[in-house]
């Protein structure tokens, strides 16, 4: 058997504002937008439909921002130090700031940093680096893991 996974859940006070951030901060789109028996079905990802993406789902009165717990909600894999960089800086301009310093795990050549999105739901964003580009980014070398 193989299964693929198809969405993961956030809440969000406003679904329609949620995917604006998530469009405007990754480059996500809408993949389906649409109601059943008045539950709104709003999906937004970086591929197809068919790709893994979130369903941005109303709170209904839920408590948003910590469905995961204590943990994040998503990790997101970006391609290089440049992309994360002004993914940091289109955060910036949503009010929404990094929750930790950027940081280096050794273990997995991961770089990361922390931030949540517009209704507090944990983002990890990492970057897979080999030597030459933590040699010349300057990372802090903490060692910490993802998500830690």
């Amino acid at each position: 058997m193989t299964a693929r996974i198809g969405r993961s859940a956030v809440l969000a006070r406003d679904i329609y504002a949620a995917a604006a951030f998530y469009e405007e901060v990754f480059g996500f789109r809408t993949l389906f937008e649409g109601e059943i028996e008045g539950y709104p079905l709003l999906h937004v990802g970086p591929g197809r439909l068919t790709d893994p993406g979130l369903w941005i789902q109303p709170a209904g009165g839920a408590p948003v921002g910590r469905q995961a717990g204590r943990g994040p909600a998503l990790v997101l894999y970006l391609d290089d130090l440049a992309e994360l960089e002004a993914v940091l800086e289109r955060c910036a301009r949503y009010g929404v700031e990094r929750s930790t310093p950027m940081r280096d795990d050794d273990e997995t050549t991961e770089r990361y940093a922390h931030v949540s999105d517009i209704d507090g739901n944990e983002i990890v964003l990492a970057v897979l680096v080999d030597e030459r580009t933590s040699a010349t980014a300057g990372g802090s070398g903490s060692g910490g893991a993802p998500g830690a």
